[in-house]
């Protein structure tokens, strides 16, 4: 599974301070989760989807056309199965995936850019429960209240498993505040989102995975920091209204 890592600079200061090289091991091995999150109501995802490698959950991601799927750039595989239509893994659709196009500018260090589009094999037939997200117009402001959702653990450190979709309200943070956790670490193209209480923080899904604000998709699941759900150190998506028209030029390009 691609859970999503610290950028090497934020790896090297919070191993510090964490003041052992196995808590670093941790950092690096670790993906984020939903902690304490809920079932997501039945049928309110219906553009969510799993990419898989093999039968093995991967990385989240999203429907934007009959024959795309938006995610995180770091989840790139050479084949994906697309599990979608069902909020329980194994229950839904597979359709293969044999080719991904990542944002240009990505950085495997930085994460900037941490976007890509996936091509599928063949197109999802649209229905109730397999549907397109709606892609945003403008950059939702800080204060926002959104959701994000995947299939993840819903523990932390210890691991627990869900059977079905869960889901997780966050607020948008403004990239000033944001800052002053991760300092230069977060791009110009970095969305942040979280909650105040680590008792009741989101520690998102793994990589790749939909941030939902007012009915719009407003971010893919990027990085962020282990141990999960502590106090004031929210995640850091990719903020998807910065690449709309990238989005667009490349699936018609590739048609």
């Amino acid at each position: 599974m691609a859970g999503f890592l610290l950028p090497p600079p934020l790896i090297l200061l919070l191993s510090a301070a964490l003041g052992s090289a196995a808590q670093e091991d941790q950092v690096n091995k670790r993906g984020k989760r939903i902690i304490n999150g809920f079932p997501c109501p039945r049928g309110s995802r219906p553009w969510q989807v799993a990419l898989l490698k093999g039968n093995q959950l991967h990385c989240g991601g999203v429907l934007v056309t009959e024959q795309w799927v938006l995610t995180a750039a770091h989840c790139r595989l050479s084949a994906y199965n697309v599990h979608m239509g069902s909020e329980q893994l194994g229950r839904g659709r597979k359709i293969r995936a044999t080719k991904s196009f990542r944002r240009p500018g990505y950085s495997k260090q930085t994460y900037d850019n941490d976007f890509m589009l996936v091509k599928l094999n063949s197109r999802a037939r649209l229905s109730p429960s397999v549907k397109k997200v709606n892609l945003p117009s403008p950059c939702e402001p800080p204060g926002t209240e959104s959701t994000v959702s995947g299939w993840d653990t819903t523990t932390s450190p210890e691991a627990t498993y869900p059977k079905e979709l869960m889901c997780r309200t966050v607020t948008l943070i403004s990239s000033e505040d944001c800052r002053k956790v991760y300092g230069d670490a977060l791009g110009n193209s970095m969305l942040c989102a979280g909650n105040p209480d680590p008792t009741t923080n989101a520690c998102s899904g793994d990589t790749g995975r939909p941030l939902v604000c007012r009915g719009n998709l407003q971010g893919l699941v990027s990085w962020g920091s282990f141990p999960c759900s502590q106090r004031n150190h929210p995640g850091v998506y990719t903020q998807v209204c910065k690449y709309i028209n990238w989005n667009n030029d490349t699936m018609r390009k590739h048609r």
